[in-house]
């Protein structure tokens, strides 16, 4: 085992690369835990449109545009801290800051301040993101990438559970300010193991194949096996992210509070999701890529077409709304698992920053843009015709994506696939 991580001088297996990742993970998504998984339940009860909902998805900006200036993160860094600590742990203490300003700013009364506090602290987690990203990119080696995406993702559930379904449950008798306080504390504790870390430099060997030096946004763009790449991150994904946002505001509809919702979340959904999260890395290394891909298209269609049966009727039982919000996050688990585990692929190098940074953006552009949209045309038409809509496009997405999985495996562009994306392929010829 490759000696990648050390505290105190001494050598560490494997699973302290693991805590180490999912302290710095948590650290971002238990804060952006509540202000996604809280606001758009708080919203709805205070009668705020569906598209205005859609438009608290411009809270991911930071975050879809993050590739901007990802390299000159890469590239800038005090010596003395080290080149991912330089970034990781003050961002952390911002964030804290910020949260501290945002308990001053409730929704109810402070809507504008507190959606641009809400927006400052996203652009500073989405840098400290950049950091952490590539120093997880730096300390796992290949056949680590799956638990390593298996441990990122399951501590963001963590993070749901305490931030959105704990914080959710406690909002009515807490209040926003008190709340917003305790996440404040909670960053900052979660940012002392890296505080404490020692850095290492990344023992990957940097692929002759690839070009050395800075490599910008662009010049990784240009890279034709990133270009069919893309594709195949985005078409089966980008539709149910949109239809993950607007499942608790149909349940409000549905006669369920925040109260009720926030219960079914952090007793069910989550737990069911980060449950969900580590048996999607066992299934990944068994079926492959691509057959994890048809999977989770499957189970997303057939969730969209009941999501469509139950947005007819005027109400919801209680066990329905747990079943249906367990697996939305079984699957949104098991998507995160499979796409960064492409994305970390395509990204393993010198510039692991930039490159996951760039990928892991246009992962979240289309649903960025489509989420505006599409809360419009359930504001006219109804939910129900939201999910019809959803399902067709679900179906539409897993088209393109099989379609370049086939073209590639049918010998065009192989010669590209086989030269840099070669781990994330290798398994489509043994699915069928």
């Amino acid at each position: 085992m490759m000696k990648l991580l050390c505290f105190g001088g001494q050598v560490n297996p494997v699973t302290k690369k693991m805590v180490l990742l999912a302290s710095m993970y948590l650290c971002q998504a238990i804060p952006l835990g509540y202000v996604f998984g809280c606001l758009p339940v708080i919203l709805r009860e205070g009668r705020m449109s569906l598209e205005g909902i859609g438009g608290l998805f411009a809270l991911h900006l930071p975050w879809a545009f993050k590739f901007v200036y990802a390299s000159w993160v890469d590239r800038t860094y005090f010596p003395a801290l080290g080149r991912r600590r330089s970034w990781i742990f003050p961002m952390q203490w911002i964030g804290a800051a910020l949260l501290l300003v945002a308990s001053q700013t409730p929704p109810e009364t402070e809507f504008g301040a507190m959606y641009a506090v809400l927006m400052a602290l996203n652009i500073v987690m989405a840098t400290n993101d950049i950091a952490v990203d590539g120093y997880a990119t730096d300390l796992l080696e290949p056949h680590e990438r799956g638990w390593g995406n298996t441990i990122q993702a399951g501590a963001r559930y963590v993070g749901m559970i305490l931030g959105g379904g704990l914080m959710l449950f406690l909002h009515s008798s807490l209040g926003w300010d008190v709340l917003c306080i305790t996440l404040s504390a909670i960053v900052f504790l979660l940012s002392l193991p890296v505080f404490l870390h020692r850095e290492v430099a990344s023992a990957f060997k940097e692929d002759v194949r690839r070009e050395q030096g800075n490599e910008g946004v662009l010049a990784f763009l240009r890279q034709r096996e990133i270009l069919w790449l893309l594709p195949v991150l985005i078409a089966p994904t980008a539709f149910i992210f949109c239809g993950f946002q607007m499942r608790t505001p149909l349940l409000v509809d549905l006669g369920l509070d925040a109260k009720a919702i926030g219960g079914l979340l952090m007793h069910y959904a989550y737990p069911a999701g980060l449950a969900g999260t580590v048996l999607s890395g066992w299934l990944l290394h068994r079926v492959g890529r691509s057959m994890f891909m048809r999977l989770f298209c499957l189970i997303a269609l057939v969730l969209a077409v009941y999501t469509v049966f139950c947005a007819r009727g005027n109400s919801i039982a209680l066990w329905e709304a747990a079943v249906v919000l367990s697996l939305d996050n079984i699957l949104l688990g098991g998507i995160q698992v499979w796409g960064f585990t492409l994305m970390m692929d395509a990204s393993a190098g010198q510039n692991s920053g930039t490159r996951f940074a760039v990928l892991s953006s246009f992962y979240l552009l289309i649903p960025l843009a489509l989420a505006p949209i599409l809360g419009r045309l359930g504001d006219i038409h109804g939910l129900a015709s939201l999910y019809t809509v959803l399902s067709c496009l679900m179906v539409l997405g897993f088209v393109v994506a099989e379609s370049v999985l086939r073209l590639s495996q049918d010998g065009l562009q192989r010669n590209i696939v086989k030269a840099h994306l070669q781990p994330a392929f290798e398994e489509v010829g043994n699915d069928k």
